[in-house]
C-alpha cells in the first residue's frame, strides 16, 4: 500500500478559545494569522503542497447582521457557560475591516482560491460536541448553519474537524448526512484520547504536550484512513505544537520526532496526518521563517493528499 503525507490546519480565530484568552495572551498570534496564512499559502502553492483548512463556520461572514441572521436557533447547552461564543456576540465587531477577530471571509476566500487547498468544517461555533449535554438536535442545527455559511462562498464541505478533538460516535451518521466524508480522528493511544474538559487534568496535558517531543506514547498500529459509521476516519499522527520556551531545542526535538515518524510511515505505506493550527507562525515573532523552515525540514514527505482525497493507488513518496 502506498505511504501517504496529510496535512491539516485548525482555522479558528478568537472562536477557537475562551474570550478571556482571545483578548489576552493570544492577541497577537490571532492578529497575526493575517500575515501568516497568506505565506502558508504561498509556500504551499510554490512547494505543491495540498493542505485541508478546518475553519470555523463564524469565519465564513464579514458582516454583523449577516452573522447574526445565520446564527441557528437550536443551539448547545454547555455546563460551563464560557464555552459557548454565543454570550459573547455583543461584542462582534461590524465588518472583517474592523473586526479581524471574528471575521475571516478574506482569508478563506484566499485558501479557496489557493490550488490544492481544501476549506474544511470545524463546526459553525466551534462546537464542543462532548460538553453539550448529548443534543444531537444543537449539533445537527450547527452544522446545517456552517454547510449553509459556506456554500454561500461555493464551498462544498466535505471534511470535518471536531474542536478540540472531541469526537463523539454518536454524531457522526449527522455528520454523514450533512455531506461530510472524513473527519480527523484523535492519534492512536489513551493519551490522546477524546475526553471533556473536566476530565482533562494537568498532568494530562503536561504528558500529551511532553508526546511531541519524546516518544511517551506509540501508536498501536501504523496509521491508516479507516471506515467508521459510513465515513473515513482521517486519524493524526502527531500535533506541530509551537514552542514557547529554548524554542530551538524543542523545534529541534519536536521535528526530529516528526521526520522519524514519517520515515516509518513510508516505510510500512502508512499514513503520517501532521495537525498544525492555522496561526502558529505569528506566534513567534522571533522566528520569522517558521513556516519556511518547517516545510523545508519536512520536505521528504511531498506527495501529500488532503482529508478529502481518497486512496486510489497513487499515494505520496
Amino acid at each position: 500500500m502506498a505511504s501517504r503525507f496529510v496535512i491539516s490546519l485548525d482555522f479558528e480565530q478568537a472562536w477557537g478559545m475562551e474570550a478571556e484568552r482571545a483578548y489576552g495572551a493570544e492577541l497577537p498570534g490571532i492578529l497575526g494569522a493575517r500575515e501568516a496564512i497568506p505565506r502558508i499559502l504561498d509556500l504551499a502553492e510554490r512547494h505543491g503542497i495540498g493542505c485541508t483548512w478546518a475553519t470555523v463556520g463564524f469565519l465564513f461572514f464579514d458582516d454583523r447582521d449577516e452573522l447574526l441572521s445565520a446564527l441557528p436557533k437550536i443551539r448547545p447547552h454547555y455546563a460551563n457557560p464560557a464555552l459557548s461564543p454565543y454570550a459573547r456576540m455583543e461584542s462582534v465587531g461590524r465588518c472583517e475591516a474592523t473586526d479581524p477577530l471574528h471575521f475571516g471571509r478574506s482569508l478563506i476566500r484566499r485558501i479557496r482560491d489557493c490550488p490544492g487547498q481544501e476549506v474544511a468544517g470545524h463546526t459553525f461555533s466551534h462546537y464542543y460536541s462532548l460538553e453539550d449535554e448529548d443534543d444531537p438536535a444543537a449539533f445537527e442545527a450547527d452544522l446545517e448553519a456552517a454547510r449553509s455559511a459556506a456554500a454561500a462562498m461555493g464551498v462544498e464541505l466535505r471534511s470535518i474537524v471536531f474542536p478540540r478533538n472531541q469526537v463523539r460516535e454518536a454524531y457522526l451518521p449527522i455528520c454523514r448526512a450533512m455531506g461530510y466524508r472524513t473527519f480527523r480522528g484523535t492519534q492512536q493511544s489513551a493519551l490522546h484520547r477524546s475526553r471533556p474538559r473536566h476530565a482533562e487534568t494537568r498532568w494530562s496535558r503536561l504528558l500529551r504536550a511532553a508526546d511531541n517531543y519524546w516518544p511517551l506514547a506509540k501508536p498501536s498500529a501504523p496509521n491508516q484512513p479507516r471506515p467508521d459509521s459510513g465515513m473515513t476516519d482521517v486519524a493524526a499522527s502527531r500535533f506541530l505544537r509551537p514552542a514557547r520556551s529554548s524554542p530551538a531545542m524543542l523545534n529541534r526535538l519536536q521535528l526530529r520526532r516528526i521526520r522519524n515518524e514519517m520515515t516509518d510511515a513510508a516505510r510500512q505505506g502508512a499514513m503520517f496526518h501532521l495537525v498544525a493550527p492555522a496561526e502558529f507562525r505569528a506566534r513567534h515573532r522571533s522566528q520569522p521563517a517558521h513556516p519556511r523552515s518547517h516545510l523545508r525540514a519536512l520536505s521528504p514527505a511531498r506527495g501529500q493528499h488532503r482529508h478529502d482525497e481518497r486512496d486510489d493507488g497513487g499515494g505520496g513518496r
